[in-house]
């Protein structure tokens, strides 16, 4: 009998965690539409998304548990950035990254195929996510309830769309019966922003419910690949594509060396111009590069240890040649800067082309050792690092900075374009004479002299930028 027990009770179990995701999943959709609808970017969103990891560690039980917590924490400091930056561009990368890391701390998947792309995925499949959260209240309900529920339900639901729509008209239509329905509706009732609260109610409980279900999500088995490579064609490409890279790297080596004149003398362009052409595509060639090394491991077919080595050092080969190239690029973005200062997409450029070369020094040493199956745990790894890195260093405030020591140096700034900056930029723009500091802050003077954040749009960057401008 007492080993029987245990089978019993596990449905009960089950009914008794689903009765708990549900009611965390309504919870933190109820504290999202509390908090956030009208907040400036604050804790709210660090409460919300705090909520929603309890609710999806309650939805769903991940496999790898310590994985899921690293990951899981990785998240939850991305959206950290809500309450200490106000730069809107970077705290919504960083909310997103946050959505898909909690995803994959859900999953907590071994390898690229399939398994990581579909975690990431699922927060997007919001539909199947409310179907889930809807079907665990069911659940809930005491069974000769669940029909008299769904009728109520509905009923409820079909009255309050009648009356918004009927009552909205006649209240346009007729002063009087405005007045009348304006006198018997309490003031507390917030009727003007109610469909906006109920949106964001619906999607966080959705998001809820897709964070759960990534952890249903399995590694898939490696299918093999529909074409095989023979050795004289992948070592044809390869070679050809590496000599390719090596000419272009020489090229580089001899315009870093030559300098101004050297530029001018064989392409015709001032230093500051040749840096700025051509370096989207070193960046697309960075990229394509990847997907290169990806598709020789994956259709390349070799049929002996030899030609193992001899793939992998090829690859190794054009992964350190593109590195020169990634620097290369770094190296001209850095040179327009100094001509033209620092602006957010050359920042956010700057950092990709930084992720880039840490990511193919990765593979380098994964194409080394010859083994591979670390390398996609730690990009997840560099990439949510990464992220964090990037909120961590203020860039709004960099960007400031830097355009205010390059007007020290030579006398030249766009007070116009730091003007758009966020809060982030006000303690470093302070720095500028008065005739300068006054049109570069006086967007945020006017911004932040208005209303107070209040508890659930509390922001330390905003904060600090009133005490700079000594506003209360």
């Amino acid at each position: 009998m007492s080993e029987a027990a245990p089978a019993v009770r596990a449905p009960r179990e089950r009914g008794s965690t689903r009765a708990r995701f549900t009611i965390a999943a309504l919870g933190a959709g109820l504290l999202a539409a509390m908090l956030l609808p009208h907040a400036p970017a604050g804790l709210g969103f660090v409460v919300v998304a705090v909520a929603l990891a309890g609710a999806a560690a309650l939805g769903g039980r991940p496999a790898r548990p310590l994985r899921s917590a690293l990951l899981g924490g990785l998240a939850l400091a991305l959206a950290a950035s809500a309450a200490v930056r106000d730069a809107g561009w970077v705290v919504g990368v960083e909310l997103v990254a946050a959505v898909a890391l909690g995803s994959l701390a859900m999953s907590a998947p071994r390898t690229w195929r399939g398994s990581i792309l579909g975690a990431v995925a699922a927060p997007l499949r919001m539909p199947s996510g409310a179907r889930l959260v809807a079907a665990g209240a069911v659940r809930a309900l005491p069974r000769g309830s669940r029909g008299q529920a769904f009728a109520l339900g509905r009923g409820l639901l079909l009255t309050g769309v009648l009356l918004t729509i009927f009552g909205a008209l006649f209240a346009t239509g007729d002063r009087a019966f405005a007045q009348i329905a304006g006198d018997v509706l309490p003031d507390e009732v917030p009727l003007g922003d109610l469909p906006l609260r109920l949106l964001v109610l619906g999607l966080v409980v959705s998001l809820a419910g897709g964070l759960a279900q990534a952890a249903a999500i399995a590694d898939e088995p490696a299918r093999g690949p529909l074409l095989r490579l023979g050795r004289g064609e992948w070592l044809l490409a390869l070679g050809a594509l590496n000599s390719l890279f090596a000419l272009f790297v020489a090229v580089q080596i001899a315009v870093l060396f030559g300098g101004d004149d050297y530029v001018r003398d064989s392409a015709g362009l001032t230093y500051a111009e040749y840096a700025r052409s051509g370096f989207a595509q070193l960046v697309v060639v960075a990229g394509l590069t990847l997907a290169v090394v990806a598709g020789a491991l994956r259709w390349a077919r070799t049929e002996s240890v030899g030609q193992a080595r001899l793939l992998r050092a090829l690859l190794s080969a054009l992964c350190l040649l593109t590195l020169v190239v990634l620097a290369s690029a770094l190296h001209r973005l850095g040179l327009y800067e100094q001509a033209y200062g620092f602006t957010r997409a050359r920042l956010a450029v700057h950092g990709l082309l930084l992720f880039g070369g840490a990511l193919f020094g990765l593979v380098v040493v994964a194409l080394a050792t010859d083994r591979r199956g670390w390398l996609a745990r730690a990009t997840v790894l560099l990439a949510a690092g990464a992220a964090l890195l990037f909120w961590v260093s203020d860039p709004d405030r960099r960007i400031a900075a830097h355009n205010v020591e390059r007007y020290e140096a030579t006398g030249r700034i766009d007070t116009d374009y730091l003007a758009r900056l966020s809060a982030d930029a006000v303690p470093a723009l302070m720095a500028l004479p008065a005739r300068l500091r006054e049109p570069a802050v006086a967007r945020q003077r006017a911004r932040l002299a208005g209303e107070p954040d209040g508890l659930a749009g509390a922001n330390a960057a905003r904060s600090r930028a009133r005490d700079a401008l000594d506003l209360p």
